[in-house]
């Protein structure tokens, strides 16, 4: 029973904090699923991908109700994202977990310095000519699929 309420805890810590600042859940969710519930690395970034299907439909439904998708945008990330996803998992398969941990680790990071620049990273993209933006957010959309199978 105590497992199922650190289970619920992770699970609303991860949804309130993913949602309001636009990141997976799983940034909060993987650390907590390691560090309360003893999950092996790998098996906490599946069990993280999973949920996420879940708290991702959530969240669509109620950005698309309010008007807040750009379709075309969300179609040009997700194809490419869909596309890699398993190869991350793969490798996230076949790292040890220290290996997996400290890859985590440094992804963290990388987040962190992200949501600094975001601001100025939407003015890049913003003022790309022709097709360049297109082919920014392929790209995108490539290394956030990987990255999302490897990181959960």
């Amino acid at each position: 029973m105590k497992n199922h309420l650190i289970s619920f805890g992770i699970g609303l810590a991860a949804g309130c904090f993913g949602g309001l600042i636009g990141l997976g859940g799983g940034i909060i969710m993987v650390p907590l699923l390691v560090g309360l519930l003893k999950l092996d690395q790998c098996r906490a970034h599946g069990t993280s991908l999973v949920v996420l299907i879940f708290t991702g439909i959530s969240g669509a439904v109620t950005y698309g109700y309010h008007g807040q998708v750009d379709w075309k945008f969300a179609a040009v990330l997700a194809v490419p994202a869909m596309l890699l996803v398993t190869a991350g998992a793969h490798l996230a398969d076949r790292l040890p977990d220290w290996k997996l941990k400290k890859t985590f680790g440094v992804f963290l990071i990388f987040c962190s310095a992200l949501l600094l620049l975001k601001p100025l990273l939407a003015d890049i993209i913003g003022v790309l000519p022709g097709f360049a933006p297109f082919i920014a957010l392929a790209v995108t959309g490539a290394v956030t699929g990987f990255l999302s199978g490897l990181m959960g």
